[in-house]
């Protein structure tokens, strides 16, 4: 058994109300207006009071009135109008949402990692391209293949005496292929 329950405020007993005069000087004396906040100040000295002693409004079980308060169940004390089962299915489906949207995001920013990392592959490629484009043709440069047969291969430039001028005759045309057919005997 709880040993704290919400207790119910006594009911009034009458008492005699006791009021304090206060006189202001002259000049801080106001008109109608000065009502306002003297019964501001009533009511927020009325939600002070304490009653019973106990400022926070709760009772103990070995309180005298402790019985007389009804017990509720938890199935008594929950709204029979459907309002927290629409609460959490509106919760339920935000969530959802929510969820999804931060998976989208999730996928989106995977993609844009992945095309980064590809672009970064492309300039690496070209510029491997461009280097190996530039290392070709210093290499294919006549001079240096000329002192490359020089230097490895010992190969010299041939003397104009042993330069031979070869000149090719045109291909004979084959015969047409319909005087092919006609020497073939029909059978």
């Amino acid at each position: 058994m709880s040993l704290l329950r919400r207790r119910r405020p006594p009911e009034p007993a009458v008492a005699e109300p006791t009021t304090s005069v206060v006189v202001l000087p002259r000049s801080r004396r106001r008109g109608p207006a000065g009502n306002v906040a003297a019964e501001r100040l009533r009511r927020k000295q009325a939600k002070v009071e304490v009653q019973d002693g106990r400022p926070h409004g709760w009772g103990r079980a070995e309180d005298p009135d402790a019985e007389s308060r009804e017990k509720f169940s938890f199935l008594a004390r929950r709204r029979a109008n459907g309002t927290p089962l629409l609460l959490f299915t509106v919760l339920a489906v935000l969530t959802g949402v929510g969820l999804a949207r931060v998976e989208s995001r999730i996928e989106i920013l995977d993609v844009a990692n992945e095309i980064t990392e590809l672009s970064g592959d492309q300039q690496r490629l070209l510029d491997r391209k461009r280097r190996l484009e530039t290392e070709r043709a210093y290499l294919r440069r006549p001079a240096r293949v000329s002192d490359q047969a020089t230097e490895r291969l010992g190969m010299e430039p041939a003397p104009p005496e042993r330069i031979q001028r070869i000149e090719l005759l045109p291909a004979a045309l084959p015969e047409p292929e319909a005087d092919v057919e006609s020497e073939r005997p029909n059978p």
